[in-house]
């Protein structure tokens, strides 16, 4: 709609702009007049676009006015072309397109008549065929599909720059969060995919919620497009089909993009005083999820290390004159320094007032265009740093072009330390200030100070202060927490060091009977890049390489290769075979910086042309097949500084920087709905939920409704949820143990009998029996953490898979009882006590004490039975940022080890040994449900993939006959009061700490010990320390050695009874 109601009569002329393959019929009223046609200059906003031929109209009322009604019709297909060529983020853009994958049609594409230089609100209503689908901004207020067709409307209520619409055929997933509708529309029907997409976005926009104020739009979209792009529009990201099957892209783009609807789609960038949005948005997305792991300082060193590997001399500009990323130049500048811009004013503001003056400049220009020096007057508002003009500093630094460089001079006397900064830098000095940190010859502890360079009119060359006496180690920002060009020994040689190189030479192979293949990915670099093009055999090439900046070695054939790689570091993972997969190395050799591109499979060399200026950031890569997918890649280690001092050149270790971070994502969970399952199961009369009690019984009543309530297939024998059978226990007494089993069935008929298999055991000690400690007997066991926490997580993580991903293979839940009373829970499930035999179940996971998370502290004992259980634990955390810690042992054992005796690798998730374990003191109050909300999202992770996994796992069990089936501990009658370190590789085993009061404490033993022996046998691992402790007996002194520190020593120890 024109800016104007569709009933408003107009009387004044309006011009508009239309894609001129669109054919206009009459209008009924007024006098339509063609103006010019031809290229016209549009918005390139975020995403620059090719220009398109347009035509100007312009309608003229009748003089008593008329409403203005339009049709018009044709086809559009603009070629796509690829920007961003030579950054990081390249993709092809198109301004639209209608083919018969998809549609495509952005404003610029002039595929609707819009005002000239105003924005719009509009009601969109599009009919598509049968099977198709289509997505726009604003809120879906109409959706019709049937046989004869598909009738959308979306109606968008805020003011746009411009209106899209991307159509296809699309699966649906939806979701929504603080009444905001979450999409995601695919291509492929892939539930998995979907569910965590639609959990990201709830995640991402509870944290920019937080951050800044409510979430703009009334939803976000994930859609999937026909073709490679990144595009962020309005409530929507349009994603290629690659890019959104890449892991990192959860915890790098996706929040990129959603944040977009804060900076660029909701606050809009006034271009002609710079962009401002992209940096900001990419410090407070792309640096903000590094920095939620602990890496913000080594994401700010690559944004500054990119910045001088790609802005070469002349390519400089202030950030005032960026419009939008279209090369590595341009990104550095206008995403880096930007962002570095942002990094400083936060680090001088402080966390809170920096996101209430970002949270004033939402609310103050949200649909309306805002500049830098807007921004700044929100910044200055909220700033109680006293002195301190952020107008004056944001001016300086973004109408300067440059960056900072620094020299360093210490002068030690004996009752001082000076030290003095220069800015060496040719442009004109920048105000900042520089973090310095220090210590002295008698302490460990590092101090900080700032050397600043007042923000006054003539700002100072260099400066210098004073740290005091006995000062022996100096660093100049060692954490880039300021934006400055990078002394060389500070980062390692890169692949972007030679594409953004401004003098290079591509050699090629002349023999290589690939020459041709290499020919063109040195055409097509050679079109983005600086370089020339020679071949090996050439005379003057060798005084071509030696007066080149930057040279691409082509071939593992390339003659004059080897005599710039004679003291190059090699690729150092084991398994990089270099006859199977692709290298690349890059190094320095006198004064330039050469690469070596190798390729054993000349189909992926096309492939490798593509990807690797994507890969800038790197020192060495390895790619397999051809495809090819990269499987290794890495940085050699940096050498040193120039801002670094140390007086008897032995540098000190500086610790890693701990920081709160500017946010962190939502969580997917409220802890509370996990902890009060935890304070029902512990509740006293659930009696300790022991083996045969009533209070057992109701614990499993309660879990068999909520299997219902969730609509889990039954799955125990007979078609119900749970499975009873008697067993007599030591007394000869007959008690009735229950397992509690709901399935969420598989979509593949092929797996309909492999399932992923989830246990938690319900039961606990109750009054102590049958593995009470000495002194206990007959006290209430409540088992929070053993296993109330394993429960409640495996409760939560069915009801969101049940209700959020059809997997191809069935998954398994099962609480199971008699796990305390060695393992009879499980031995009946597999014997049995299943609708579907087990016996080729892909896994089985035990979630088993996971109630004490804390930083890191999740462990996956087992992972050791299949090859890629350490893989699969790697890709979760990746894709969550959750860590976990795979342990290849499996000390002791829970259900998931009856599953080891059939072949079937198995793990167990818990949060490892404490205190408490086995005794009255495993209480709710001690329970992190913040931690336990992480293990859900990790459980959902994980079993989102290997319920969509068709292969099997690679077993590393055999047959599994050798396999021990019962719990170590059931078996021990001693007390040490040492709590193993599970994650430590050996050897021996580390105590990771010693209980107080026990008869460890007590002889000596401390946290940290590494037990290297037990009465003269080698403790070779957990498994074989917790047979060594079963076989000892309570009151009978034993030795260990005991490794400290760099020495050996031996403690007498006499056990206490278990």
């Amino acid at each position: 709609m024109l800016g104007k109601k569709a009933t408003e009569t107009l009387k004044e002329p309006i011009e508009f702009d239309l894609h001129s393959g669109l054919e206009i019929s009459t209008p009924e009223f007024g006098k339509l007049i063609r103006i010019s046609e031809g290229p016209r200059d549009h918005d390139p906003g975020i995403d620059p676009r090719p220009e398109i031929i347009r035509t100007r109209w312009r309608w003229i009322p009748p003089a008593e006015g008329a409403i203005f009604r339009l049709a018009a019709k044709g086809v559009i297909r603009e070629e796509r072309r690829e920007v961003g060529a030579g950054s990081s983020r390249s993709f092809s853009s198109t301004a639209g397109t209608i083919e018969e994958e998809g549609v495509f049609l952005a404003g610029s594409s002039a595929w609707v008549p819009l005002p000239v230089n105003e924005m719009v609100v509009f009601d969109l209503k599009i009919l598509l065929p049968a099977g198709w689908d289509a997505v726009s901004q604003g809120r879906r207020e109409q959706h019709s599909k049937t046989d004869e067709g598909t009738v959308v409307q979306w109606k968008c209520e805020s003011p746009q720059e411009e209106i899209y619409l991307v159509a296809g055929k699309f699966f649906e997933y939806a979701d929504q969060i603080d009444n905001v509708d979450l999409f995601a529309f695919l291509r492929e029907d892939d539930s998995a995919l979907a569910a965590k997409y639609l959990e990201a976005s709830q995640q991402y926009i509870r944290m920019y919620s937080d951050m800044l104020g409510p979430y703009p739009q009334p939803k976000f979209a994930l859609v999937e497009n026909f073709w490679e792009t990144g595009y962020g529009m309005p409530s929507f990201t349009l994603l290629g089909p690659q890019v959104i099957r890449l892991p990192f892209i959860l915890r790098s783009s996706y929040p990129h993009e959603i944040l977009h609807d804060y900076w660029g789609n909701s606050v809009y960038v006034d271009l002609d005083s710079g962009n401002w949005c992209e940096g900001l948005t990419a410090y407070m997305a792309d640096h903000l999820m590094k920095e939620v792991d602990g890496q913000g300082h080594e994401y700010r060193r690559d944004v500054l290390r990119k910045y001088g590997s790609y802005v070469q001399e002349g390519q400089d500009f202030p950030l005032t004159q960026f419009r939008s990323r279209h090369s590595g130049a341009t990104e550095a500048i206008g995403y880096g320094k930007s962002l570095m811009i942002w990094h400083m004013i936060r680090r001088e503001m402080g966390d809170e007032q920096f996101l209430q003056g970002l949270s004033n400049f939402y609310q103050q220009y949200r649909y309306r265009k805002a500049s830098f020096s807007d921004l700044a007057d929100c910044l200055q508002a909220a700033s109680s740093v006293d002195g301190w003009d952020i107008r004056k500093f944001i001016e300086y630094w973004t109408t300067q072009s440059g960056a900072p460089r620094f020299g360093m001079q210490f002068e030690l006397g004996p009752q001082s330390s000076e030290i003095t900064l220069k800015q060496v830098q040719k442009e004109s000095p920048f105000p900042l200030r520089v973090p310095v940190y220090f210590k002295t010859a008698n302490s460990d502890q590092w101090q900080m100070r700032s050397v600043e360079f007042p923000n006054v009119e003539s700002v100072p060359r260099q400066v210098t202060v004073d740290l005091g006496q006995g000062v022996d180690h100096v660093r100049i920002d060692p954490y880039f927490d300021v934006f400055r060009k990078l002394e060389p020994e500070e980062t390692p040689p890169t692949l972007g060091d030679i594409f953004g190189t401004d003098q290079g030479l591509i050699v090629l192979p002349q023999k290589s009977a690939d020459l041709d293949r290499w020919k063109e990915v040195a055409t097509q670099w050679a079109r983005t890049g600086n370089f020339e093009i020679v071949e090996d055999g050439h005379l003057e090439v060798r005084t071509k390489i030696d007066g080149s900046k930057a040279v691409w070695y082509f071939g593992a054939e390339n003659e004059l290769a080897p005599g710039d790689f004679q003291a190059a570091l090699t690729i150092p993972e084991e398994e990089y075979l270099a006859d199977e997969v692709a290298g690349i190395r890059v190094h320095g050799v006198s004064d330039r910086i050469v690469g070596w591109v190798t390729s054993p499979v000349v189909e992926a060399i096309p492939g490798l042309g593509r990807k690797l200026p994507h890969y800038g950031k790197y020192s060495y890569l390895a790619f397999k097949g051809t495809e090819p997918n990269n499987s290794i890649k890495g940085q050699w280690p940096a050498t040193g500084s120039a801002l670094a001092m140390s007086v008897n050149d032995s540098p000190a270790l500086l610790p890693t920087p701990e920081r709160i971070p500017l946010g962190k994502p939502g969580q997917l969970l409220d802890p509370e709905k996990l902890l009060g399952h935890v304070r029902l199961l512990t509740n006293p009369e659930m009696e300790g939920r022991g083996n045969g009690s009533e209070g057992l019984a109701r614990a499993v009543s309660w879990l068999r409704d909520r299997f219902e309530e969730m609509d889990l297939v039954p799955a125990a024998p007979g078609g119900t949820y749970v499975d009873r059978w008697s067993v007599k226990d030591v007394a000869g007494e007959t008690l009735q143990l229950e397992n509690v089993l709901g399935l969420i069935p598989g979509t593949d008929p092929a797996l309909a009998q492999k399932p992923v298999v989830v246990m938690a055991h319900i039961d606990h000690l109750g009054r102590g029996w049958p593995d009470v400690r000495s002194g206990n007997e007959g006290k209430l066991h409540p088992g929070a953490d053993d296993n109330a926490s394993g429960v409640a997580v495996m409760v939560e993580t069915a009801r969101k898979l049940k209700r959020t991903i059809r997997p191809q293979r069935p998954i398994l839940f099962v609480a199971t009882s008699g796990e305390e009373w060695g393992l009879k829970g499980s031995q009946r499930l597999v014997s049995g006590g299943c609708v579907m035999p087990l016996v080729e179940a892909l896994t089985a996971i035990s979630i088993d004490a996971v109630g004490r998370y804390k930083d890191g502290s999740l462990l996956v004992l087992g992972a050791g039975t299949a090859t890629e259980w350490v893989h699969i634990v790697r890709g979760v955390g990746f894709t969550t940022g959750i860590k976990a810690t795979s342990v290849n042992d499996d000390p002791g054992g829970s259900d998931h080890v009856i599953f080891h005796k059939m072949g079937i690798p198995g793990v167990q998730l818990t949060t490892g040994a404490h205190e408490d374990f086995h005794r009255p003191g495993d209480t709710f109050e001690k329970i992190n449900g913040d931690g336990l909300v992480l293990i859900y999202q990790w459980l959902n992770e994980t079993l989102g993939y290997l319920g969509n996994r068709v292969e099997p796992l690679t077993s590393t069990l055999g047959d599994g006959e050798s396999q021990p089936v019962q719990r170590a501990s059931g078996s021990r009658k001693v007390y040490l009061g040492t709590v193993p370190d599970f994650a430590d590789s050996g050897p021996g085993v580390r105590f990771d700490s010693v209980m107080p009061d026990s008869p460890a404490e007590k002889s000596g033993v401390k946290a940290g010990d590494r037990l290297l022996k037990l009465n003269g046998e080698v403790v070779a691992d957990l498994r074989m320390y917790s047979q060594l402790l079963s076989k000892l007996e309570p009151g009978t002194e034993v030795t260990l050695a005991i490794q400290r520190n760099d020495k050996v020593i031996e403690i007498q120890l006499t056990p206490s009874k278990r």
